[in-house]
């Protein structure tokens, strides 16, 4: 698993971000914050499946997850990983595109081990917008960091209409990462 995780961060280290794929204690900490029957789950950066392999622990059904992988090798890895769940394989910056095209709606939860912060900033925006536009109205989303601070700057998620929290702190990641939920200003019901 490792091996093919490498692979990818040689093909393009700031597409993957880190050298070695989530660990347990993250994938868990990820989805933990993720209700089964709340509605459908988007999960962006899939790489090796770590963190999908946790949702469908938590108790996610294999219609309620859809996984987005932009690298090829590591898209054909999840799709014979998991069967059972649909694997786009896409880049997150045209995520509304890539699923008007498949006749997906809104999902509720996007769950993302996107390198937000090793983007170049307009790459950032474009993702962060199209991630926060395919959320449905009272929709969450799940983000990691191993920076200190917000995935998400603080004007830039209240431009998004989103306010973040910091839920969860893994230390012994590798390396040390914390999870974030982000909620539209707006939402109503809590799941």
């Amino acid at each position: 698993m490792h091996k093919q995780f490498l692979s990818a961060w040689l093909r393009n280290p700031l597409q993957t971000g880190a050298l070695l794929p989530s660990g347990t204690d993250l994938a868990h900490a990820m989805a933990a914050q993720v209700h089964p029957g709340c509605g459908g789950v988007l999960e962006l950066g899939a790489g090796t499946g770590a963190i999908t392999r946790a949702l469908f622990e938590r108790g996610l059904a294999p219609g309620e997850l859809v996984l987005v992988e932009k690298d090829p090798v590591l898209a054909g890895l999840l799709a014979r990983r998991f069967p059972h769940a649909l694997v786009l394989r896409g880049d997150a910056g045209r995520l509304k595109r890539l699923l008007l095209g498949e006749g997906l709606g809104h999902p509720h939860t996007v769950v993302s081990s996107l390198p937000l912060l090793s983007m170049p900033g307009l790459t950032r925006l474009r993702v962060l917008s199209q991630m926060v536009s395919v959320l449905g109205p009272d929709g969450k989303l799940i983000q990691f960091t191993y920076s200190p601070r917000p995935p998400i700057p603080v004007a830039l998620a209240s431009a998004l209409g989103v306010t973040g929290m910091r839920v969860a702190r893994v230390a012994w990641n590798l390396p040390p990462a914390a999870v974030w939920v982000y909620k539209r200003q707006t939402a109503a019901r809590v799941c």
